[in-house]
């Protein structure tokens, strides 16, 4: 076999070439710290990478909405304490209005000052995000959800809907609470006016001092299984002899048994005891004072209202003031405020008991996505990163290896037939 002098000349440079191609590989493998740089080098290898690095991005992205979801509802869990403060501050107002020594004037400052956090919490309820989004509009994020009517009172302008974020491959939360269900307009959390179950108000006619309670509840299933003849008159007379007496009539006038001073159940007229528990249809209030002949109090189901028109019901109330008919009027409006208020205020804590049982789900899912990404990155690791100390030994030997090979080459280049003519 003839070896020709530029066969020999393009071997020693495709050795040199292959030398250095493999110490670029080592290099770059070095400069990277990954072991796989494409996927011939390890294609199994590069396969299991590729899902990794999803599964990775996707837990990522996850982590994100969450982050966003936190954001938003800790500012939406803010902004309902700051609500309830107010309503606080309007309970303290009422109880102050419903002392014997206000006046109509003193009473008409408190009902300003109710005006003015009526004000605030309107504007509470346009609380924006950082990305200027209404957190209170439902979906309807860029309409202000709160504004005031012709009428001079707040009118929620929303929807009654929520976005949700995904937090994980199965599990979405929602982002907050639309303005109808945080202030009672409607929805599974409807705030109801009155006690909850039923309200009572005084017939506008009345001309006695009554003061009727907002009752309680003694057996809902009686009272639910009467509601279809309900409003309920609670109605007052004078017997025969000038005394006070009461009966209890439905819709259709019809009597309705009631439990007298004496614990029996009669259809009535039952004579009447100050302060003594009027009871039928499974519910209780009390009447105190000296009702008129004829006065009446109404007795109806609870209906939806949301917490500003409890606010302007009370409001006006005390800016209607005693019009000369003295103050039993403005009391039992009071007495019924105080009441809502205080089913007003537990529906805001179980709207932020909400906000927060969906920041407890929101964290632990981070927590939880947090220790996925740290193992993925781990396994990754062990499949795709380089060890340094076999690619550092590796490279050495290439490095002499391509030494070796320039060497040869230098030697080699020199031989020719010349040398042997003389």
């Amino acid at each position: 076999m003839r070896i020709s002098t530029t066969q020999m000349f393009q071997n020693g440079i495709e050795t040199m070439q292959r030398k250095q191609a493999e110490m670029s590989r080592t290099q770059n493998q070095l400069s990277t710290g990954r072991r796989i740089l494409s996927p011939s080098d390890d294609p199994s290898g590069s396969v299991q990478t590729l899902q990794f690095e999803s599964r990775i991005q996707q837990t990522k992205q996850f982590q994100r909405n969450g982050a966003l979801a936190e954001q938003r509802l800790r500012l939406a869990e803010v902004t309902i304490a700051a609500i309830g403060d107010g309503m606080q501050r309007v309970r303290t107002l009422t109880v102050q209005a419903n002392n014997a020594t206000q006046t109509d004037e003193t009473r008409g400052y408190i009902a300003l000052e109710i005006r003015q956090i009526i004000q605030e919490m309107m504007e509470l309820g346009n609380t924006k995000d950082a990305n200027g989004e209404y957190i209170f509009a439902g979906n309807q994020s860029h309409i202000q959800p709160f504004t005031v009517g012709s009428d001079g009172k707040v009118i929620y302008q929303g929807d009654g809907e929520q976005r949700e974020v995904s937090i994980s491959p199965v599990r979405k939360v929602r982002l907050g609470d639309a303005g109808s269900t945080v202030f009672g307009d409607s929805g599974s959390q409807a705030l109801l006016n009155g006690n909850g179950v039923f309200t009572v108000s005084p017939d506008g006619d009345n001309t006695g001092s009554g003061i009727i309670s907002s009752g309680t509840v003694t057996d809902i299933a009686a009272w639910e299984a009467n509601t279809a003849n309900a409003p309920y008159r609670l109605a007052f007379s004078e017997d025969v002899d000038g005394n006070l007496q009461y009966q209890v009539l439905d819709d259709a006038d019809n009597p309705v048994d009631v439990i007298g001073a004496d614990g029996n159940p009669t259809p009535g007229p039952v004579p009447y005891v100050d302060g003594t528990a009027i009871s039928f249809h499974g519910i209780q209030v009390q009447v105190t004072g000296t009702p008129a002949d004829e006065d009446e109090f109404l007795i109806e189901p609870a209906q939806p209202h949301s917490v500003f028109d409890g606010l302007y019901k009370l409001v006006d109330a005390l800016e209607g003031g005693t019009s000369g008919g003295g103050t039993t009027p403005v009391n039992n409006a009071i007495n019924q405020a105080l009441t809502e208020m205080d089913n007003m205020m537990e529906h805001l804590l179980s709207v932020r008991a909400t906000v927060g049982t969906r920041l407890n789900a929101v964290e632990s899912q981070n927590s939880l996505h947090a220790e996925q990404t740290l193992q993925l990155e781990s396994t990754l690791s062990e499949i795709r990163d380089l060890d340094y100390a076999d690619a550092i030994s590796r490279f050495s030997l290439q490095q002499v290896g391509l030494q070796a090979a320039q060497q040869t080459y230098v030697q080699v280049q020199r031989l020719s037939l010349f040398d042997y003519l003389r």
